[in-house]
Protein backbone atom coordinates (compact mmCIF):
# COMPACT_ATOMS: atom_id res chain seq x y z
CA UNK A 1 0.00 0.00 0.00
CA UNK A 2 1.26 3.36 -0.98
CA UNK A 3 1.50 5.78 1.93
CA UNK A 4 0.41 9.36 1.50
CA UNK A 5 3.02 11.87 2.52
CA UNK A 6 2.31 13.85 5.63
CA UNK A 7 2.37 17.55 4.96
CA UNK A 8 3.16 19.80 7.86
CA UNK A 9 1.86 23.33 7.59
CA UNK A 10 3.49 26.00 9.65
CA UNK A 11 1.48 29.09 10.46
CA UNK A 12 3.37 32.22 11.37
CA UNK A 13 1.51 34.75 13.38
CA UNK A 14 2.50 38.23 12.42
CA UNK A 15 2.06 40.81 15.10
CA UNK A 16 1.84 44.33 13.76
CA UNK A 17 2.56 47.08 16.18
CA UNK A 18 1.12 50.43 15.29
CA UNK A 19 3.20 53.23 16.66
CA UNK A 20 1.40 56.51 17.03
CA UNK A 21 3.14 59.60 15.77
CA UNK A 22 3.07 61.35 19.11
CA UNK A 23 5.21 64.26 20.16
CA UNK A 24 8.45 63.37 21.89
CA UNK A 25 8.48 66.59 23.87
CA UNK A 26 5.95 68.76 25.61
CA UNK A 27 6.46 72.49 25.19
CA UNK A 28 5.24 75.17 27.56
CA UNK A 29 4.33 78.22 25.51
CA UNK A 30 4.11 81.69 27.01
CA UNK A 31 3.68 84.47 24.45
CA UNK A 32 1.36 87.25 23.25
CA UNK A 33 -0.40 84.98 20.75
CA UNK A 34 -2.70 83.32 23.28
CA UNK A 35 0.17 81.06 24.39
CA UNK A 36 0.15 79.43 20.96
CA UNK A 37 2.82 79.53 18.26
CA UNK A 38 1.48 79.95 14.73
CA UNK A 39 3.23 77.77 12.16
CA UNK A 40 4.04 79.48 8.84
CA UNK A 41 5.75 78.05 5.81
CA UNK A 42 8.72 79.96 4.43
CA UNK A 43 7.45 81.06 1.01
CA UNK A 44 5.23 77.99 1.04
CA UNK A 45 6.95 74.66 1.65
CA UNK A 46 10.36 76.27 2.18
CA UNK A 47 13.71 76.20 0.42
CA UNK A 48 14.28 72.51 1.09
CA UNK A 49 11.24 71.37 -0.91
CA UNK A 50 10.85 70.23 -4.52
CA UNK A 51 9.04 73.49 -5.35
CA UNK A 52 10.52 76.90 -6.10
CA UNK A 53 9.85 79.45 -3.37
CA UNK A 54 6.57 81.38 -3.64
CA UNK A 55 5.07 79.34 -6.47
CA UNK A 56 1.33 78.67 -6.30
CA UNK A 57 1.77 74.93 -5.75
CA UNK A 58 4.17 75.40 -2.85
CA UNK A 59 2.04 78.02 -1.11
CA UNK A 60 -1.12 75.96 -1.51
CA UNK A 61 0.47 72.72 -0.32
CA UNK A 62 1.70 74.51 2.80
CA UNK A 63 -1.83 75.64 3.64
CA UNK A 64 -3.33 72.25 2.83
CA UNK A 65 -0.90 70.54 5.20
CA UNK A 66 -2.54 72.44 8.05
CA UNK A 67 -0.23 75.41 8.54
CA UNK A 68 -1.69 78.48 10.20
CA UNK A 69 -0.46 80.44 7.22
CA UNK A 70 2.45 81.21 4.96
CA UNK A 71 5.04 83.89 4.36
CA UNK A 72 5.28 85.34 0.83
CA UNK A 73 8.01 87.48 -0.67
CA UNK A 74 6.40 90.45 -2.39
CA UNK A 75 7.77 92.70 -5.14
CA UNK A 76 6.35 95.40 -7.42
CA UNK A 77 6.73 95.28 -11.20
CA UNK A 78 7.32 98.25 -13.50
CA UNK A 79 3.59 98.38 -14.27
CA UNK A 80 2.60 98.17 -10.59
CA UNK A 81 1.70 94.48 -10.31
CA UNK A 82 2.55 92.67 -7.07
CA UNK A 83 4.34 89.38 -7.64
CA UNK A 84 5.42 86.65 -5.23
CA UNK A 85 9.15 86.26 -5.81
CA UNK A 86 12.27 86.32 -3.64
CA UNK A 87 15.23 87.39 -5.80
CA UNK A 88 15.48 91.04 -6.81
CA UNK A 89 17.28 90.05 -10.02
CA UNK A 90 15.45 87.44 -12.10
CA UNK A 91 18.68 86.27 -13.75
CA UNK A 92 19.79 84.50 -10.57
CA UNK A 93 17.33 81.66 -11.01
CA UNK A 94 15.36 82.20 -14.25
CA UNK A 95 15.90 82.68 -17.98
CA UNK A 96 14.92 86.37 -17.74
CA UNK A 97 17.49 89.13 -17.08
CA UNK A 98 16.69 92.23 -15.07
CA UNK A 99 15.23 93.50 -11.83
CA UNK A 100 11.58 92.84 -11.01
CA UNK A 101 10.83 96.57 -10.80
CA UNK A 102 12.43 97.27 -14.19
CA UNK A 103 10.19 94.79 -16.03
CA UNK A 104 6.47 94.60 -16.75
CA UNK A 105 4.35 91.67 -15.66
CA UNK A 106 3.96 90.61 -19.31
CA UNK A 107 7.75 90.29 -19.51
CA UNK A 108 8.17 88.59 -16.15
CA UNK A 109 5.54 85.90 -16.70
CA UNK A 110 7.62 84.52 -19.59
CA UNK A 111 10.37 83.54 -17.16
CA UNK A 112 11.33 79.88 -16.86
CA UNK A 113 13.29 78.54 -13.90
CA UNK A 114 16.82 77.40 -14.74
CA UNK A 115 16.66 74.46 -12.36
CA UNK A 116 15.25 71.57 -14.45
CA UNK A 117 13.06 70.30 -11.61
CA UNK A 118 11.31 73.69 -11.47
CA UNK A 119 10.51 74.22 -15.16
CA UNK A 120 6.82 73.33 -14.76
CA UNK A 121 6.24 76.10 -12.21
CA UNK A 122 5.54 79.78 -12.84
CA UNK A 123 6.00 83.10 -11.12
CA UNK A 124 2.61 84.28 -9.88
CA UNK A 125 0.93 87.55 -8.96
CA UNK A 126 -0.58 88.03 -5.51
CA UNK A 127 -3.92 88.62 -7.18
CA UNK A 128 -3.76 85.22 -8.88
CA UNK A 129 -2.82 83.43 -5.68
CA UNK A 130 -5.51 84.91 -3.46
CA UNK A 131 -8.19 84.52 -6.14
CA UNK A 132 -7.56 80.77 -6.20
CA UNK A 133 -7.29 79.81 -2.52
CA UNK A 134 -10.36 78.10 -1.08
CA UNK A 135 -11.36 79.24 2.42
CA UNK A 136 -8.92 82.10 1.97
CA UNK A 137 -9.65 83.84 5.24
CA UNK A 138 -9.14 80.80 7.44
CA UNK A 139 -5.38 81.27 6.97
CA UNK A 140 -2.88 84.01 7.79
CA UNK A 141 -0.35 85.64 5.50
CA UNK A 142 2.91 87.43 6.11
CA UNK A 143 4.06 89.76 3.34
CA UNK A 144 7.86 90.02 3.28
CA UNK A 145 8.38 93.23 1.33
CA UNK A 146 11.35 93.15 -1.04
CA UNK A 147 12.13 96.72 -2.10
CA UNK A 148 14.28 97.82 -5.03
CA UNK A 149 16.44 100.47 -3.39
CA UNK A 150 17.84 101.61 -6.75
CA UNK A 151 14.57 103.14 -7.93
CA UNK A 152 15.12 106.57 -9.53
CA UNK A 153 12.10 108.04 -7.71
CA UNK A 154 12.00 106.26 -4.37
CA UNK A 155 9.08 108.23 -2.94
CA UNK A 156 6.86 107.47 -5.95
CA UNK A 157 7.96 103.83 -5.89
CA UNK A 158 7.17 103.38 -2.19
CA UNK A 159 3.80 105.06 -2.52
CA UNK A 160 2.89 102.86 -5.51
CA UNK A 161 3.92 99.77 -3.56
CA UNK A 162 1.81 100.80 -0.55
CA UNK A 163 -1.20 101.56 -2.73
CA UNK A 164 -1.07 98.22 -4.57
CA UNK A 165 -0.58 96.24 -1.37
CA UNK A 166 -3.50 98.07 0.24
CA UNK A 167 -5.69 97.21 -2.76
CA UNK A 168 -4.91 93.50 -2.39
CA UNK A 169 -5.58 93.53 1.35
CA UNK A 170 -8.90 95.32 0.82
CA UNK A 171 -9.97 93.24 -2.19
CA UNK A 172 -9.52 89.94 -0.37
CA UNK A 173 -10.49 91.17 3.11
CA UNK A 174 -7.09 90.33 4.61
CA UNK A 175 -6.79 93.12 7.18
CA UNK A 176 -7.31 90.88 10.20
CA UNK A 177 -5.24 87.94 8.99
CA UNK A 178 -2.23 89.53 7.34
CA UNK A 179 1.11 90.86 8.57
CA UNK A 180 3.58 93.09 6.75
CA UNK A 181 7.32 93.01 7.40
CA UNK A 182 9.93 95.36 6.01
CA UNK A 183 13.44 96.64 6.66
CA UNK A 184 12.49 100.12 5.44
CA UNK A 185 11.18 102.59 8.02
CA UNK A 186 9.79 104.96 5.38
CA UNK A 187 7.75 102.16 3.86
CA UNK A 188 6.34 101.20 7.26
CA UNK A 189 5.46 104.83 8.01
CA UNK A 190 3.58 105.13 4.72
CA UNK A 191 1.62 102.01 5.56
CA UNK A 192 0.71 103.45 8.94
CA UNK A 193 -0.61 106.58 7.24
CA UNK A 194 -2.61 104.41 4.86
CA UNK A 195 -4.20 102.34 7.60
CA UNK A 196 -3.25 102.45 11.27
CA UNK A 197 -4.69 98.94 11.74
CA UNK A 198 -2.08 97.21 9.59
CA UNK A 199 0.02 94.76 11.63
CA UNK A 200 3.53 95.96 10.83
CA UNK A 201 6.85 94.29 11.67
CA UNK A 202 10.34 95.71 11.45
CA UNK A 203 12.89 93.33 9.93
CA UNK A 204 16.10 94.53 11.65
CA UNK A 205 19.80 93.76 11.49
CA UNK A 206 19.90 93.13 15.23
CA UNK A 207 17.47 92.69 18.10
CA UNK A 208 18.47 95.95 19.81
CA UNK A 209 17.91 97.88 16.59
CA UNK A 210 14.58 96.16 16.04
CA UNK A 211 13.37 96.79 19.57
CA UNK A 212 14.23 100.49 19.39
CA UNK A 213 12.57 100.92 15.99
CA UNK A 214 9.45 98.95 16.86
CA UNK A 215 8.89 100.97 20.04
CA UNK A 216 9.61 104.30 18.35
CA UNK A 217 7.29 103.64 15.41
CA UNK A 218 4.65 101.89 17.52
CA UNK A 219 4.79 98.75 15.38
CA UNK A 220 3.06 95.42 15.91
CA UNK A 221 6.25 93.41 16.16
CA UNK A 222 9.72 92.28 15.13
CA UNK A 223 10.71 89.73 12.48
CA UNK A 224 14.21 88.33 12.97
CA UNK A 225 16.43 85.32 12.29
CA UNK A 226 16.35 82.75 15.08
CA UNK A 227 20.16 83.05 15.21
CA UNK A 228 19.88 86.73 16.16
CA UNK A 229 17.47 86.50 19.08
CA UNK A 230 17.37 84.66 22.40
CA UNK A 231 14.52 83.48 24.57
CA UNK A 232 15.29 86.31 26.99
CA UNK A 233 15.17 88.92 24.21
CA UNK A 234 11.80 87.58 23.05
CA UNK A 235 10.57 88.01 26.62
CA UNK A 236 11.80 91.63 26.54
CA UNK A 237 9.91 92.21 23.30
CA UNK A 238 6.78 90.69 24.84
CA UNK A 239 7.20 92.93 27.90
CA UNK A 240 7.00 95.85 25.45
CA UNK A 241 3.84 94.36 23.89
CA UNK A 242 5.67 93.45 20.67
CA UNK A 243 4.94 90.22 18.81
CA UNK A 244 7.93 88.25 17.53
CA UNK A 245 8.35 86.23 14.34
CA UNK A 246 11.46 84.10 13.88
CA UNK A 247 12.80 82.62 10.63
CA UNK A 248 15.91 80.84 9.36
CA UNK A 249 14.68 77.46 10.59
CA UNK A 250 15.66 74.50 8.40
CA UNK A 251 15.47 71.34 10.53
CA UNK A 252 13.52 69.48 13.21
CA UNK A 253 16.03 70.47 15.88
CA UNK A 254 15.80 74.12 14.79
CA UNK A 255 11.99 73.92 14.97
CA UNK A 256 12.27 72.64 18.55
CA UNK A 257 14.85 75.25 19.54
CA UNK A 258 12.64 77.94 18.05
CA UNK A 259 9.58 76.76 19.96
CA UNK A 260 11.50 76.81 23.24
CA UNK A 261 12.15 80.54 22.75
CA UNK A 262 8.40 81.27 22.93
CA UNK A 263 7.97 83.45 19.83
CA UNK A 264 4.49 84.18 18.51
CA UNK A 265 5.10 83.04 14.94
CA UNK A 266 7.65 80.73 13.30
CA UNK A 267 8.44 80.72 9.58
CA UNK A 268 9.93 77.31 8.85
CA UNK A 269 11.48 75.51 5.91
CA UNK A 270 10.40 72.26 7.58
CA UNK A 271 6.76 73.22 7.93
CA UNK A 272 5.17 69.77 8.17
CA UNK A 273 7.31 68.93 11.20
CA UNK A 274 6.60 72.31 12.80
CA UNK A 275 2.85 71.80 12.40
CA UNK A 276 3.17 68.45 14.19
CA UNK A 277 5.19 69.95 17.03
CA UNK A 278 2.89 72.90 17.78
CA UNK A 279 -0.44 71.19 17.09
Amino acid sequence: MKLKPIIYKTFILLTITIVSCSKDENFTINNLNGNKIDAYGHAGMGNRSTYPLNCYESLLKCLNFGADGTELDVQLTKDNILVAFHDIDLSENTTINGLIHSLTWAEIQKAVYKNPIYTNYNIITLDHFFANVENLNTYKYTFDIKLNSSSSNMNKYLNSFVNELSKIITKYNLLNNSYIESQDEDFLKLLQLKNSNYKLFIYPSSFDNGLETAIRLNLFGITISTEDITKEQIRIAHDNNLFVTIWGIHSTSANKDGIRKNPDFIQSDKIKNLIHLVD
